[in-house]
């Protein structure tokens, strides 16, 4: 009996291996629960960002979706998202569209949709996955291989609204964990723009992320603007965020800049004078304008020369 030598061994076993590795792609490649999601590499075809999150398209596009509410057009990655937003904003999103879960370039009214809601198909911003297809058939057809329950976009979207309160409470924890969020240190980060120490601000601290996640704490939404307006002066070098938090100004949690309500040129005043309190909720910032004054602003209507104009 021929022995083999320790080179010819290793290159039999991984010949073996290979023919394993090669014979399984057939069976992954039909198998409907074997769905890529998010996408790794991001595909530079998907373009956006959920404001509300700040995840991407091109990682997350099987589950994106579209809406418009009174304030404008917006984007979300999921159905978390698109509820999380339209209970911000105090009311019901209209238009939204839905991506198809195995054909993500389609988009398509969501009320035509059907969906598939708790399967072993893996969803975006929830452990309760809900994803969308053309047809009452190819739902069933997925949720008979893969399990889950085929629902309508109304029903689908009253379980998301209901889930939300369980699930942010576990994504602000993620967050803080996974460095998404940095909570400030104090006596250590410093505001770049007024060098105050914003952990002494919880009701108006915020900060940035950068592309090369550097991260840049904020006093307040005055210093945040102004940063904006023009980062140079302040961090020497031209700045990209990837994503915004700003304190919401009641409970003091973080929240996402790009959905904030700002309440702009009330007499509350901030650690620098003149303020934008964020708020999560629209109807909360409408109802202090009442007591306070001022008016109530989204994202990209907010600048420092508003936040400034009494000074």
């Amino acid at each position: 009996m021929r022995l083999y030598s320790r080179r010819e061994f290793n290159l039999m076993a991984l010949v073996c291996f290979a023919l394993i590795v090669f014979e399984a792609v057939p069976v992954l490649a039909d198998d409907p629960c074997a769905v890529q999601h998010p996408f790794m590499p991001p595909r530079a075809e998907f373009v956006g960002q959920c404001p509300n999150c700040g995840m991407i398209r091109s990682m997350w596009a099987r589950t994106w979706m579209a809406f418009e509410n009174s304030t404008g057009k917006y984007e979300a990655c999921s159905f978390h998202c698109l509820a999380d937003m339209a209970v911000k904003a105090g009311e019901k999103p209209r238009s939204v569209e839905t991506a198809i879960y195995t054909a993500p370039e389609k988009m398509v009214p969501a009320n035509t949709a059907w969906f598939v809601v708790g399967s072993k198909a893996k969803g975006t911003m929830t452990m309760n996955s809900k994803i969308a297809f053309s047809s009452n058939e190819e739902a069933e057809a997925f949720a008979k291989s893969c399990g889950g329950k085929v629902q309508s976009f109304p029903d689908t979207f009253s379980l998301a609204r209901e889930e939300l309160p369980k699930e942010n409470a576990m994504i602000a924890q993620k967050r803080i964990k996974d460095g998404k969020i940095v909570e400030p240190v104090d006596n250590k980060d410093e505001c770049p723009v007024c060098h105050m120490y914003p952990a002494r601000y919880p009701k108006n601290r915020c900060q940035l992320i950068d592309a090369q996640k550097a991260v840049y704490h904020f006093c307040s939404t005055q210093c945040l603007f102004a940063f904006l307006n023009d980062p140079k002066p302040f961090a020497n070098k031209d700045v990209k965020p990837t994503m915004i938090w700003v304190a919401d100004y009641p409970s003091e949690s973080w929240i996402s800049a790009k959905t904030a309500y700002y309440l702009v040129g009330s007499r509350v005043q901030g650690p620098m004078g003149h303020e934008a309190l964020a708020f999560d909720k629209n109807a909360e910032a409408l109802s202090l304008s009442r007591q306070e004054g001022g008016n109530v602003l989204m994202f990209p209507e907010v600048g420092i020369e508003k936040i400034k104009a009494k000074e």
